[in-house]
């Protein structure tokens, strides 16, 4: 057996986000010693010695996000969009499979 994916948690845990709102991102893995490793749109953003970084925009779009942790493999991906939307209907910001049970939530 290998060594398991990190898990990559958003909060809040909706999409898409309001400009100018954050998001906090933490990657969970094995609880090894070292950097956390973290990917925007599958390249290299930064090794970072914390297992959080804080995301916001300041205009419209979306990016996927992954990171991998000490001893673990990389997650699985997380898409956050940004909208300046007045109204928009959100979604859990996590892989969903067919037959999964969804929340959704409008806000304005």
């Amino acid at each position: 057996a290998g060594a398991q994916p990190s898990q990559l948690t958003p909060d809040p845990p909706w999409t898409p986000v309001f400009l100018p709102e954050e998001v906090t991102l933490t990657c969970r893995g094995s609880g090894a010693p070292g950097p956390t490793t973290w990917y925007v749109n599958k390249q290299l953003l930064q090794r970072a010695g914390h297992d959080r970084i804080w995301v916001s925009k300041d205009h419209p779009g979306s990016s996927s996000y992954q990171c991998r942790s000490p001893g673990a493999e990389l997650s699985a991906p997380v898409t956050l969009n940004f909208s300046n939307d007045w109204l928009v209907l959100q979604v859990p910001a996590r892989a969903l499979l067919e037959g999964d049970m969804v929340l959704l939530r409008c806000r304005a």
